[in-house]
């Protein structure tokens, strides 16, 4: 791989780890109500179910091509209505002492990561566009895989950092907060069905 083609696979990489995603925003939105030490497992579930999205996505693009675009569909699909299920969860959320608290898993996250379409078209896209063609080696293929899951890692913790800081924020303007949150998902979902 030629440094211009790294550079440009990096800022590819960047801009779709870093902008709202529904693993992001929820990372943001469970930091929020019970900051980082309460989410630790949460964040692991979402890391986890990066990598196993990752290696999915890997193996799809390098050995069912055809079977991959089929799929997607149906996953578009599953993951839409997930994050509307999701805003309308965060949007009609009360603020209590439970909500403070609370905690959410490792399931969560793993399973959010499932069906987080938003990954899986940009996983494939950095396979089939960046990485396949450029390196001939199983090896290096799953070598790239890690260092995605890294920066998609660093990505969801960043935002899961910035929820626990603006925490009071939260606590203040609870239902504005949640109500641009739950925007967020909705339009995640609406741009996955539209893409």
């Amino acid at each position: 791989m030629t440094l211009p083609i790294f550079m440009t696979m990096f800022g590819y990489m960047l801009v779709s780890s870093f902008t709202p995603g529904p693993g992001n925003i929820l990372a943001l939105n469970t930091t929020l109500k019970g900051g980082l030490k309460n989410s630790r497992f949460l964040l692991v579930g979402i890391g986890a179910g990066y990598f196993v999205v990752q290696y999915i996505c890997t193996g799809a693009v390098l050995l069912l091509d055809a079977v991959l675009e089929g799929a997607m569909v149906y996953v578009k699909y599953i993951g839409a209505a997930y994050l509307v299920w999701l805003a309308v969860h965060i949007f009609l959320s009360k603020m209590d002492s439970q909500s403070q608290g609370g905690k959410s898993g490792f399931v969560s996250g793993f399973l959010m990561q499932l069906v987080n379409v938003k990954i899986y078209f940009y996983c494939t896209t950095l396979l089939s566009v960046y990485i396949v063609p450029n390196f001939n080696s199983w090896i290096f293929v799953l070598l790239m895989g890690l260092f995605v899951i890294f920066v998609g890692c660093t990505a969801t913790l960043s935002w899961a950092v910035a929820g626990a800081k603006l925490q009071k924020f939260y606590f203040e303007h609870f239902k504005l907060c949640n109500t641009v949150m739950a925007l967020f998902l909705l339009w995640c979902a609406v741009s996955m069905i539209w893409s």
